[in-house]
This record gives C-alpha cells, structure tokens and sequence, in this order.
C-alpha cells in the first residue's frame, strides 16, 4: 500500500487507452477502484485484469451524457466502497471535419461528451464527497483547448470549455475541501485517434500523461495544483 493507497477512485472511460492506464497504475498503489465505460465488452476486460492484480474493483456500464446514469454510477461506487475520494474525469470525443459538413448531431455528440460528462460527473462527486475530508477531482481537457486545430475546431471549442468549467469549479468546490486540477496533455498516442493518418511518433506516450497524474495525486493535501500543460518537445518542435 502506498500513498495513494486506501482510496477511491472513481474512473469514467476506463475500458481502453488513458483510463485504463490510470486504473492499472492506481491498481499497483493498492487503491480501490469504480470504473465505468460505455463499452461494455472492454471494461469487462479491464476490470477482469484489475482483479487479477488484486485491486478492490467495481464496473459500471454507463453513459456520461446521461445523468439517472452518472447518479446510478457514484451509487454503485458508494454502496461498494463506502464514498468516492478521486474523480478521474478521462473521457474524450472528437469527431473531425469541416464545420460547414458537420451535422448539429455530431457537434451535440463531441459538446455532450466532453462538457456535459464533465459536468454530470463533477456535480455527483461533489454531492456525495465529504466536507470534512475534500477530495480531488481531475478534469481531463488538452492542449487543444488552448491552440486551434483546422481539423478539429469543435473538439478544440469542447476542451476549452472543460478547462474553464473546470476553473470555475473549482472556486465552488473548495468550500468542501476538494482539489481541482485540469489537465492539458498534447497529442497521446492512444486508439483515441483510430486510422488517422498522424504522427504517433511524436506523440506524447500513455505512461507520460500517467505520470502526471501521478504527480498531481501524490502532493500533500495543502497544495493544489491549478492547471498542468504539457506536450511531446518533438511535436511541439514540428
């Protein structure tokens, strides 16, 4: 058991890529674990691994946008663990492509994902945290929500309105002791990208964003940490 150990941490889109990373990581640390996801197939795999490394685990199917099921997610992780400590806030949608092809469906899609997951997850953590003994919650946003990308100019719009929701989230939540961090890494090189013809090898690797969020749960709970930017030095070179 380490210092991280002997909390909970609940983790949306924990089936594959950063989320599962972070749950292998915070497994080894001894902590007990809510994972959720809304591919069902996968997050059966990841919690099956988690077990086998002897993690305390719990797995929901749940779809973030969705607010009866976000509720039902902290429900589970408090019935088995008593409270959630942590609020790994991970999931992530971009859907690329000129804005005069895209669809309002498409544009609905990313925004909710991203901005409302946020949201729904952040407003239930703090409903059921603990006044006396705060938390710390940490929202996923990315270097996207600072620069503009040709490609992707709603998923960039998304991020930048997680990182100031986070922001003002974060001048409410500290009135219950709770932490917010947002974290802004570069390009990950993780199947978030699919068959996009990009340079992985210049991305960011998955246990670099890891280590962050590592360092972030591992300081003393008198500091807190704002906001962490960080990118691959050969991407940001190109």
């Amino acid at each position: 058991m380490t210092e991280l150990g002997n909390k909970t941490y609940l983790i949306p889109g924990a089936a594959s890529g950063m989320g599962r990373a972070i749950a292998l990581m915070l497994a080894a640390e001894g902590a007990n674990l809510a994972i959720a996801d809304v591919d069902s197939d996968n997050l059966a795999a990841t919690e099956n691994e988690l077990a086998e490394k002897g993690a305390q685990v719990v797995a929901s199917v749940c779809d973030i946008t969705q607010e009866d099921q976000v509720a039902a997610l902290f429900d589970v992780a408090k019935q088995r663990f008593g409270k959630v400590d942590v609020l790994l806030n991970v999931p992530g949608l971009s859907i690329v492509g000129p804005i005069a092809e895209m669809s309002a469906d498409a544009y609905d899609k990313v925004i909710d994902v991203n901005v409302k997951g946020t949201f729904l997850c952040s407003k239930h953590f703090l409903q059921q945290v603990d006044g006396a003994t705060g938390g710390v919650v940490v929202n996923f946003a990315s270097m996207a929500a600072k620069r503009a990308n040709p490609n992707a100019p709603v998923y960039c719009t998304a991020k930048a309105a997680v990182a100031m929701f986070s922001q003002g989230f974060a001048l409410q939540a500290k009135e219950k002791n709770v932490r917010v961090t947002t974290l802004c890494p570069g390009p990950t090189n993780t199947n978030f990208w699919g068959d996009r013809p990009v340079p992985r090898e210049k991305f960011l690797a998955v246990d670099d964003v890891v280590a962050a969020i590592r360092f972030v749960l591992s300081l003393p709970e008198y500091v807190v940490v704002h906001e962490i930017s960080f990118e691959s030095f050969e991407f940001f070179k190109k």
